[in-house]
């Protein structure tokens, strides 16, 4: 199911940072993998959840939420996706000897380039590698947690209507506070550029903070590549590691990847705009692998 990349990354103040990560195409392969593992750390109750903190009373709610999609995102950006984006491919039509339709003047003299035909040439999409890190302190809230993903989706949908096209990964970081040498990764790839949004399959890993908080936590506390929790859970890497964590990022996944933090998008006050400019100047004319 899952892709495990491990790395050792020095650190230009002179130190390096153990790094595991476990790469999902899915948020539901994630959930078949909690069901087949066994707790390996155990300080997390699922069955009995907060609902004000992590946003579904149950697991069951959790995973309804996983097939169904959170219904407040799907709804608040249904209307701004009925508008189509910007054309993938330009049309020019010219004379030919063969095509769709004759051109009756020239075919009545018998001239070979007597018929129209369509040109077809792709317009080279511009391509965005976004690992967004969803990772966020206890102290934060789930409306918090859900604004700072609706922007996330919004910059998307108005850069996608402008011919950008993009690859997003929900991650999770999970630091240990009293280590700070030592990072393991979740990461689930959401949308892919050479397809179209899909709200439903977006809106529950992208907002919802049950997906951090409830299938996260259930994935640190059973992946084979988590280390111990430390002072807690939620401490998440750019809060640690703010110098490094592009730096992170680009060893882990490629020259072609940006990072973004849940926590820096709270602090910009969800705006939307500075989002797009930051998804602009990460961009790079490498193709995606």
């Amino acid at each position: 199911m899952a892709v495990r990349k491990d790395l050792y990354i020095p650190l230009p103040n002179g130190g390096s940072l153990d790094t595991r990560a476990e790469l999902y195409n899915c948020a539901e392969d994630v959930v078949t993998d909690c069901k087949h593992r066994s707790v390996r750390i155990s300080d997390y109750e699922l069955g009995s959840l907060d609902k004000s903190w992590c946003g579904v009373e149950s697991y069951d709610e959790a995973l309804s939420l996983l097939k169904t999609g959170y219904q407040s995102t799907v709804d608040e950006f249904r209307k701004e996706l009925s508008v189509e984006p910007s054309d993938g491919t330009r049309f020019s039509f010219k004379n030919n000897i063969q095509g769709f339709a004759p051109i009756v003047p020239l075919a009545l003299k018998c001239v070979p380039n007597s018929m129209v035909c369509m040109d077809m040439k792709p317009i080279k999409a511009k391509v965005l590698d976004i690992y967004y890190d969803m990772t966020v302190l206890a102290g934060t809230s789930p409306d918090e947690i859900i604004k700072a993903g609706q922007a996330i989706l919004g910059a998307i949908i108005d850069l996608e209507k402008q011919g950008y096209r993009f690859n997003l990964y929900a991650v999770q970081t999970y630091c240990r506070g009293d280590k700070n040498d030592t990072v393991d990764i979740l990461c689930v790839k959401v949308k892919s550029s050479s397809k179209p949004l899909d709200l439903k399959r977006m809106s529950f890993p992208l907002t919802h903070p049950a997906f951090f908080r409830v299938i996260g936590f259930d994935w640190q506390g059973k992946s084979p590549i988590t280390r111990d929790v430390g002072w807690g859970r939620g401490r998440d890497f750019c809060k640690e590691h703010s110098d490094y964590s592009q730096l992170m990022i680009t060893k882990l996944f490629g020259s072609n990847a940006h990072y973004l933090s849940g926590s820096q998008v709270i602090r910009s006050k969800y705006d939307r705009e500075k989002l797009k400019e930051s998804f602009k100047n990460g961009y790079t004319k490498k193709e995606p692998a």
